[in-house]
């Protein structure tokens, strides 16, 4: 009988260390439930914060891999303000404006859109300073997101949702290029016929009585 029980419980460990796919059906439902949930099929351990709540509706008909699993679970944190921080072999969630001053993923490289989550992405300027880039981009991070500027090393740090950095990116790559001349003479064209402010004229009187 013990070895029956054993058996059983071996195979049943086999079993879950065996599951590949996971169903992904969840109408708003409580998000420590779906975390509970995807826990549960992956054998990945989780930490979360108490500030972790809301409510997800996820709903895929099929069952879909641990790593659609994962990034639709990604994806429905980011929408109620909570990240992943990976630490060794334990996933801790918390919230983005949180998170991002812990162990979170740091590349020059652009990183991968899937699964959401928060990045610092260091970007190289290579033909506009990167103080005027900073301040015509400064209303582009998101909400939970942050972009300061290297001006020694021409470069703009940006720690943001990895789908946002996308979108930045390719405002970089139309404006981080170099003009065309015919472009550049436009540029400069205009800015002598820019109208000079009008300088505030004091009356003689308003003199005498100061």
């Amino acid at each position: 009988m013990k070895l029956l029980v054993i058996l059983l419980t071996t195979l049943s460990i086999f079993a879950a260390k065996a599951q590949t796919k996971m169903k992904m059906n969840f109408n708003n439902e409580e998000l420590p439930k779906v975390i509970e949930a995807y826990s549960k099929a992956s054998g990945q351990k989780f930490v979360v914060d108490p500030s972790v709540r809301g409510k997800a509706t996820i709903i895929v008909q099929d069952s879909v891999s641990l790593e659609e699993a994962f990034d639709h679970l990604s994806s429905a944190l980011a929408l109620n303000g909570f990240a992943i921080s990976k630490q060794g072999d334990t996933m801790v969630i918390k919230s983005a404006r949180n998170i991002q001053r812990d162990l979170i993923e740091v590349s020059t490289a652009l990183p991968l859109l899937k699964p959401e989550r928060m990045v610092t992405w260091i970007y190289t300027a290579k033909n506009v300073p990167v103080v005027n880039i900073n301040r015509e981009l400064r209303i582009f991070p998101s909400k939970d997101g942050e972009m300061s500027v290297s001006s020694a090393t021409n470069q703009i740090i940006i720690s943001d949702w990895a789908s946002n950095i996308h979108r930045i990116n390719a405002i970089l790559k139309e404006v981080d290029k170099k003009l065309d001349p015919s472009i550049t003479k436009l540029v400069e064209l205009s800015k002598k016929e820019a109208p000079m402010k009008p300088k505030l004229k004091v009356s003689k009187e308003v003199e005498k009585d100061q």
